[in-house]
């Protein structure tokens, strides 16, 4: 039965607003069906993105953050359109959100709100078990992905063809961060063997910020260009333990990558606890960008942790991916608590070992220690040749490194230590996070 028909137009000015469309629904509806309809769809070689999100009386149902300029969501108790929550259709007020990231010109749009019977539960099929991991080692690294998407939002790939990737990559954790919802967890959990953490890429108008270990959607439709985004990231790190990665802050925005920039005045990157500086391959201007800026915001005083991120949206893994290395753990309150400290490296790969001790401690990787000598030790998992890049202080030391040969050096540092490996052709294969000296 049809409860809701709006026809609507969208012209520019409605770019980065909000349509909040409540409807009312009966008891003892079996289904709901929403459709989402608009032309044009684009603008020469550019596309408008208007975008769904539903909220029941109980609570956030999900969100489906994908081009197209025709949408159908169908949510009912036992399955529903990824990025939407299966269950029950509640009596009550549901509220349809119409999200204008971009409207180039005007648009003709309509939405339609439909109750269904109760539709035939989906046959169930046990999917073939993935192959487990290999027992952790002693004193080893892992490398996990914490920027990645499947068709629960834009991405190409299920939940379960992600995991299969990443076994097959040699990953050992994940975070799904899904545009704008968290419906694709379960899928990923039932499939993926190794560490899980929770994880969203809250996708704005005004920037794209993921969010690592908090397990609730969390809502940004109320966010302006001037506040919001600093609350969020203040909330989540201190009650939590949680935090917000600015993603890709240097990608190009509208209208090629809508909201993609990070503009946010509120929260700058150097009042970021976290910054992506290597996000998908490792080429690219705006990950150069990004780095300088981040060195840039080391010099000046700011512990901000560098992150990567592959934000793969399928069909698999590329070599020069950038991920996120770490002392190997199968606890994910550990992980996290690892990931929140900067106790990590960038890397394609998770081929370094890292020791550094001074006045008789280990120090780790996002650490503080009072300053002055500094024994470092790295050791190779397997042959690497390029450049070893010492950065102490800000100044930069190369190095040749060749095949398996550790490399060993006490070194005086004043502000800060953090390496670098360049690949022979100059190209970034590794960034460690710094240890600081100071308090």
């Amino acid at each position: 039965m049809e409860w809701h028909r709006s026809a609507f137009t969208l012209v520019p000015t409605d770019t980065k607003t909000h349509r909040r469309i409540p409807v009312d629904l009966p008891a003892g509806a079996g289904a709901l069906r929403v459709t989402l309809t608009f032309t044009p769809w684009t603008l020469g070689d550019l596309k408008n993105l208007v975008t769904l999100s539903i909220t029941g009386p109980r609570g956030f149902r999900g969100a489906g953050h994908r081009h197209g300029n025709a949408v159908e969501v169908l949510i009912a108790a036992d399955h529903a359109t990824p990025g939407y929550v299966p269950g029950e259709i509640e009596a009550g007020t549901w509220t349809v959100g119409v999200h204008t990231h971009l409207a180039l010109t005007a648009l003709d749009a309509e939405v339609v709100v439909e109750t269904l019977p109760s539709p035939a539960p989906l046959p169930h099929t046990a999917d073939t078990p993935l192959p487990a991991l290999p027992p952790l080692q002693a004193g080893e690294w892992m490398m996990g992905d914490l920027h990645c998407h499947t068709t629960h939002s834009d991405g190409r790939w299920s939940a379960r063809d992600l995991a299969a990737a990443a076994l097959a990559r040699g990953l050992r954790f994940l975070a799904l961060t899904d545009h704008n919802t968290v419906s694709g967890r379960g899928e990923l959990a039932r499939n993926y063997p190794g560490v899980l953490l929770p994880g969203l890429e809250l996708t704005t108008y005004y920037g794209h910020g993921v969010i690592i270990g908090h397990p609730e959607y969390a809502d940004w439709t109320a966010y302006t260009q001037q506040s919001g985004m600093r609350p969020l990231s203040d909330t989540l790190w201190a009650d939590a333990g949680a935090y917000v990665t600015i993603a890709h802050p240097f990608a190009p925005g509208d209208p090629f990558c809508t909201g993609c920039n990070w503009t946010y005045f509120d929260l700058r990157p150097g009042d970021a606890t976290h910054l992506e500086v290597w996000n998908g391959q490792r080429s690219g201007t705006h990950n150069a960008l990004a780095l300088e800026h981040w060195y840039g915001l080391v010099a000046a005083g700011r512990r901000v942790v560098a992150t990567a991120g592959t934000d793969n949206h399928g069909p698999t893994y590329r070599p020069d991916h950038g991920l996120t290395c770490t002392p190997a753990t199968a606890d994910p309150a550990r992980l996290a608590a690892q990931l929140a400290a900067g106790e990590t490296y960038l890397s394609t790969d998770a081929a370094l070992k890292p020791s550094l001790r001074a006045g008789g401690h280990d120090i780790r990787l996002g650490g503080t220690f009072p300053g002055g000598p500094l024994d470092v030790r790295l050791e190779w998992t397997r042959p690497v040749t390029g450049t070893l890049v010492w950065v102490i202080d800000g100044r930069r030391e190369e190095e040749p490194v060749r095949g398996l040969e550790p490399i060993e050096r006490t070194v005086d540092v004043r502000r800060w230590l953090n390496v670098e490996v360049r690949s022979p052709d100059g190209a970034l294969h590794t960034l460690s996070n710094p240890v600081y000296a100071g308090g």
